[in-house]
């Protein structure tokens, strides 16, 4: 008899719940067709071999960055950086090139030396970041690491030195080879040298941060 009740229940639950995400479907719709068409001009417009879901997680990367972080940025400068004790992440601060407005972005950093290093992977998409443009037109910005605040001086590596850097990146944040494969484009990697120090550019050693455990960190 209880088995009986149950199986009434759990089929007017079905029902129900059957009913509601009709009922709901104009409101999900716009979002899910969206998601398709992106989804198809990303097969369209790239060249790369990539499976259904390489795409869903590189779009969902996409849209919340997009979508949260202003939440990011608000976290980190609330807690000093230790929101992000277990990856280096700072906040790069640049002015639009073309609305002059004040833009901010969280973002994983490499070490170099004394230098700091970012990559403009934006998610793997055809296009560079935002904040790629705006270190060109205005190269000196300022950054926050933890509880610092930096003077810097952006600065886009060469071709070489690009292709030094990257076994580092993809040694400490192994999934940034998503973003490679997930785009046509080179992308690009910028050193920012804090302005007043020597910023010696040397190359990493092989061994991981201490204290820093090896995790990426999508931009």
């Amino acid at each position: 008899m209880n088995k009986l009740k149950v199986r009434r229940w759990t089929g007017a639950f079905g029902i129900v719940a059957c009913v509601l995400l009709i009922a709901a479907f104009p409101l999900y719709y716009p979002f899910v067709r969206g998601f398709v068409v992106r989804l198809r001009n990303a097969s369209k417009t790239s060249t790369r071999s990539h499976s259904l879901k390489d795409k869903v997680v590189l779009y969902l990367n996409y849209e919340l960055d997009k979508r949260l972080g202003g939440l990011g940025v608000g976290l980190y400068r609330l807690t000093g950086g230790r929101i992000a004790r277990k990856v280096d992440v700072l906040i790069l601060t640049t002015r639009g090139r073309r609305s002059g407005k004040t833009r901010t972005v969280l973002l994983q950093f490499f070490r170099d030396g004394a230098n700091l290093v970012i990559v403009a992977a934006n998610s793997g998409r055809s296009s560079h970041p935002g904040w790629f443009y705006n270190l060109k037109a205005t190269p000196t910005v300022r950054v926050q690491v933890m509880d610092r605040t930096l003077q810097v001086h952006a600065e886009e590596l060469s071709a070489d030195e690009t292709t030094a850097f990257w076994p580092y990146i993809l040694r400490v944040a192994p999934t940034y080879a998503r973003y490679q494969k997930g785009t046509s484009r080179p992308i690009p990697l910028v050193r920012l040298i804090p302005i007043g120090q020597a910023g010696e550019q040397t190359m990493p050693s092989g061994e991981a941060l201490p204290g820093r455990e090896e995790l990426s960190f999508t931009e």
